[in-house]
This record gives C-alpha cells, structure tokens and sequence, in this order.
C-alpha cells in the first residue's frame, strides 16, 4: 500500500513537471513567431543611465515569404507626435501599421507608459519639429543601431505598408550612404523629402547624421528650430547621403505627402498650390497614380487608419490571383540620379498620363528606361530576372 502511495505520488509529479515543460515550450514558440518590439516609456534624460527600453512583444505571425524579409529587412520605425495625440493618432499607429515594424518608437516631449513614448528634451510646437527630429535619430542611434538596418521616421498621420517599404529596400545596401522618401526639388540641389510621407535612411546615413552632423554647426543646424524635412534635406546633402528615387520601374510614386484620392483625381490638388512647383519629378494621375507596391500616405485620420488596415490586410475578395511581382522590385527610371527635376506647365497643370510621364523621361535621356523589364508579364519578368539584378549591382555594388 506504501509502495502504491510513494508511486502514485511520483506520477503527480512527473504529470505536474511535463506540464511546465509544455507551457515554457510554448512561450518559447511564441516568442519565435513575434517579433515586433513596441518600446515602453522611456525618460530621455535617463536612458543613458538604463541603456535600453524594456519591450513587449506584439503577436504578429508571418507567413514563410513575409518572415524572410522580416527577418533580412529591419525597419524600426519611429512615429514623430505630441501629447495631445498619444491616445488618438499615436495610438491608431501602434494598432494598425505600426506593429509591422521590427522597433517602434513614439517620440514626444512628454512621457507617456501607456502609449508608451520617449520623453525628448524639447519643447512642442511646429518650430521645434527640427529639434525633435535631431533628438531622436540621436536617441534610436545610441540605443537601437544594432536592432534595424533601416530607419524610417513618419508622422502621427502618416500610414505605411511596412512589407512594401522592405520589399523596396531589400535590393539596397544598408552600408551605403542613401535616404528615401518622397522628392522634392526646391531648398536643396539633391532635392530633399517630405516629413509628412516618411522617410527613411540607411544605417549608414543615420550613422553619419549622428556622429558626423549631430555635432557639426557647419554641416546640420545646430538649434532645435526650422522646417524639419528641409533642415534634414540640407544637413543629408553636407554629410554626402544620396537623396534616392523611389517611383517604380514605370515611373509611379510610392511615398505620398497626401491621402490617396488627392493623387488619384485630377484637380484635388489645386494647379495653383505649392506642390507642383516643389516636386521633383513627374506627377502621374488616375488608375497609373500610384505603384502596385505604394508605401505611405499622409493627412491619414485615424478612423481612415483602420479602414485603410481593414481594406489591406482582412477583405480578401474570392479567387483573387495570388501576388506575382519579382522577388527583386525592378529599378525606378532615376536610379543614376542623372534625371533633371520636373517642371509644371506655367499656363495650367494638366493631368499626366502614364505615356506622357515615359516621353518626358525620354527626353530628358534618364538612363535605362528602355531596357527595364515588365512587371506586367510574370514570365518575362522571371527571364530577365539576372538583367535586373545586375542593374542594381551596377549602381550599388
């Protein structure tokens, strides 16, 4: 009868230990299938003293496909707002898009645990946007360098299909010196992007943004005020980071400073407003607006946020063919950055087709036009696979 006792009790045992195996062979697999990292509240002014955030794990599970770029493509995504937005705007970021980031960060002037953000050391206001700008790429430097390839600064109204930004970098070097955006020609020679559509910059560039610009009066303005996409624009073109072109192979943008309808309809945007005596290239119009793999949209509200991550990532209409585009994005028309910048008719601007946007491409001789392959047809594109390739490596290496 002992002996019956001392065995049954050894059976609880063994039941009791092989469910702890169990549960912690769970929360490791689930650890491997999420790996977004939103950051907990951090005060700017300590960091340095804790080194990093602590982090919570946001489940997000990647299909194969997805997962590899996830993994050899790393975003970290840092969201530009203010107190007043952290539970509207910053907190819509953090549940639709944002969580597709490898890192995200809110950064504020306030300190927020909930959100949560990083505390800056600046004031708010639209002046200060410089300032806020300089204090973060800093911050993500010193804390972040080694958890991203590339850096991507939006704002709290920005929306952003993260798989289509890494599906657009991935033939790109992260050691080279390059940003990427949406281009505009005024202030700066290069050209320079706009802060509302997002931006990002490879490592290499947020390496010399800091430890080359940061500290530098001559090459990045020192104090925390001016306009923060032109003051970013001007510091880039001193520190030598080339200002890329991000339309695709058939010259349609990706980033956009406005919600999508104001690039789809002609005459959303006013002949007569700023814009079209600012952008660098082309503009397209219509069905041909905007590229199959667009990454970002600006002025977004957050109910349209959500609508926007309902449309993308749950309706799925019935029999719909499965996405074909080439593992590598084909080169845009500018890769050379030997293009000269557009200029809008002076008597009226008129809507752009796409064959009107490739003759002015022609005429002013931007190189390789001609020979960039059709995403259109799948086979062809497959064929000529190794041409694309080798274009990119001509240019980059």
């Amino acid at each position: 009868m002992r002996w019956l006792s001392r065995r049954n009790g050894t059976l609880i045992i063994s039941i009791v230990f092989g469910c702890c195996i169990i549960f912690l062979m769970n929360q490791s697999i689930h650890q491997l299938l999420t790996g977004n990292t939103v950051v907990t509240h951090v005060d700017y002014e300590t960091s340095s003293k804790i080194g990093k955030a602590h982090s919570n794990r946001v489940n997000i599970v990647q299909d194969e496909e997805k997962a590899d770029l996830y993994g050899k493509v790393r975003v970290l995504c840092w969201i530009l707002t203010s107190p007043d937005n952290h539970k509207t705007k910053a907190l819509a970021v953090k549940e639709t898009w944002g969580k597709r980031c490898n890192v995200l960060l809110f950064m504020s002037s306030d300190a927020d645990p909930v959100l949560p953000s990083v505390k800056l050391p600046v004031r708010e206001g639209r002046n200060q946007l410089w300032g806020k700008t300089r204090e973060a790429f800093r911050h993500i430097w010193n804390h972040y360098r080694d958890e991203a390839d590339w850096f991507l600064k939006a704002d709290d109204d920005t929306y952003v299909v993260v798989e289509n930004l890494r599906y657009f970098l991935s033939p790109y070097n992260t050691s080279k010196a390059l940003w990427f955006g949406h281009k505009y020609k005024a202030i700066v020679k290069s050209g320079y992007f706009s802060g509302g559509a997002g931006y990002v910059l490879s490592k290499e560039a947020t390496r010399r943004f800091v430890e080359e610009g940061y500290f530098n009066a001559l090459a990045c303005r020192h104090d925390h005020e001016g306009a923060e996409d032109a003051e970013m624009g001007k510091c880039m073109q001193n520190l030598n980071v080339s200002a890329m072109d991000t339309r695709d192979s058939r010259g349609r943008g990706r980033f956009f400073p406005f919600v999508p309808e104001q690039h789809y309809f002609a005459g959303k945007i006013t002949p007569s407003y700023w814009y079209w005596n600012n952008i660098y290239y082309a503009p397209t119009q219509g069905r041909e607006c905007c590229s199959d793999s667009a990454i970002s949209f600006h002025y977004v509200n957050p109910q349209q946020m959500y609508i926007y991550d309902y449309f993308l990532y749950q309706l799925r209409p019935f029999g719909m063919q499965a996405d074909q585009r080439p593992s590598t994005p084909e080169p845009p028309p500018d890769l050379n950055l030997t293009a000269f910048p557009w200029f809008a008719p002076k008597e009226e601007t008129t809507t752009i087709t796409l064959s009107a946007t490739n003759t002015t491409m022609a005429d002013i001789n931007v190189s390789n036009v001609s020979d960039v392959p059709s995403v259109s047809n799948v086979t062809e594109a497959t064929d000529n696979k190794t041409k694309v390739v080798n274009k990119w490596k001509a240019v980059f290496g």
